[in-house]
């Protein structure tokens, strides 16, 4: 009989503003979702535990996992964290052990006894803790695993250019594509999915690391790509410089000078501006113009400032971090290290606050609640463009945002 596979959500607040809609294990990293690599590598998902703020995520990547519904624990479990991305050639032993990443814990196999007793306490009426506060401190063996563990959203950025070289040895392409001549490919670590096109006066730089174009990619004319980067299902890079590290979501439209940066999924940066160092949730749209900062003019250590107060990043470079439906008008500077909230809109052409809290309308003088009636009207023009439409999970994660108490930005 296998082992079930369970994943555990981090504590979400170093992930925020992405995890505001979503579990940490559904961001984009590398090539794919933590979740999909787990399951790719490791087996189905019996289940994914996390907040159940965000269990109505609609989970618009791959097949949704069933999530906060563990299975029996008759033959154990084996349990990970989300982020944590082991090392090649790791698997979960046959006896209880809690696995360690750098002294941290990041995966647990579990005996019958074990995993009924978390699962009785996860489900229990007085539980007020997350999921990865049940499984630490179990009293098990420890296991040095070694691997990558992304402890937050500026550690997955940090961390997104080694992830597509990662990710690279287990893309399944195909041998041919759509290109018009004359076209530039510089080293030989290119690879394809079905039904890509790419434009003439393309560069395309593979000398420092894989450039990986997945299904219906359209890489127009005059673009320059410079690997590591993956470019998303039926996403469309409209020109500009884009590389080093950067990973594009599906159906996607990037244009401009972008580097290391995640779009999620379903962005639009059709304009030019420079994006660095950043991620970018889904249905973002920059305007025109929009650009980032992602270095301190003191060659210092970027921190940056959120909900859970300010954090020393430890990074030379940090940009911007966008939760999902923020929009910039023309002309937007994104601070060094800047969290724009959830559903924000921010124009006026001035340089942004160091974060907005989620739905925030913010014109440079002003700061004021996005209205939810206007707020659910726009979503649903924007996603009926991209063949989409909110589900009803999504609705209600949206209401409760929207009417939680506003704390103060800076």
């Amino acid at each position: 009989m296998s082992v079930p596979l369970l994943l555990v959500d981090p504590p979400r607040e170093p992930f925020w503003p992405l995890a505001a809609t979503r579990p940490a294990a559904d961001l984009l990293a590398g090539t794919r979702t933590f979740r999909a690599r787990w399951s790719d590598r490791h087996g189905p998902l019996a289940a994914l535990l996390c907040d159940e703020d965000v269990a109505g995520c609609a989970f618009r990547s791959g097949v949704p996992p069933p999530v906060n519904d563990p299975p029996g624990a008759g033959s154990g479990w084996r349990v990970a964290l989300a982020t944590w991305v082991p090392p090649r050639g790791w698997s979960f032993g046959d006896e209880p052990a809690e696995y360690r990443a750098g002294g941290e814990p990041v995966a647990w196999r579990l005996d019958e006894a074990r995993a009924r007793e978390i699962a009785e306490r996860i489900g229990g009426p007085l539980w007020g803790g997350s999921s990865y506060d049940a499984v630490i401190d179990l009293g098990l063996p420890h296991v040095e695993a070694g691997g990558a563990l992304c402890d937050s959203i500026w550690g997955t950025m940090a961390a997104n250019p080694e992830l597509i070289a990662y990710d690279a040895e287990d893309f399944e392409g195909v041998d041919t594509f759509s290109g018009v001549d004359p076209f530039v490919l510089l080293g030989d670590d290119l690879q394809v999915g079905a039904d890509v096109a790419i434009g003439p006066f393309v560069v395309l730089d593979a000398r420092e690391g894989p450039i990986i174009l997945d299904r219906g990619v359209r890489v127009e004319p005059h673009a320059i790509l410079r690997g590591p980067i993956y470019v998303g299902p039926e996403s469309t890079v409209l020109g500009g410089e884009v590389g080093h590290g950067t990973s594009i979501g599906q159906l996607c439209k990037v244009r401009g000078e972008v580097e290391q940066t995640v779009f999620q999924g379903f962005c639009n940066k059709a304009h030019d501006g420079f994006v660095g160092h950043s991620f970018i949730g889904e249905w973002g749209n920059l305007g025109a113009s929009t650009v980032t900062s992602d270095l301190k003019n003191t060659y210092g250590p970027v921190r940056v400032s959120g909900p859970e107060g300010r954090v020393d990043t430890g990074l030379l470079k940090v940009g911007a971090f966008l939760g999902d439906h923020v929009k910039t008008g023309i002309g937007a500077r994104l601070t060094t290290g800047a969290r724009i909230g959830a559903g924000s809109h921010l124009f006026g052409g001035g340089v942004s606050p160091a974060w907005l809290p989620d739905f925030s309308w913010d014109d440079g003088r002003e700061r004021v609640r996005v209205r939810l009636d206007a707020f659910l009207s726009t979503v649903e023009t924007a996603m009926r463009r991209r063949g989409q439409s909110p589900t009803e999970g999504e609705r209600a994660l949206w209401s409760r945002l929207q009417y939680l108490d506003h704390p103060t930005s800076s």
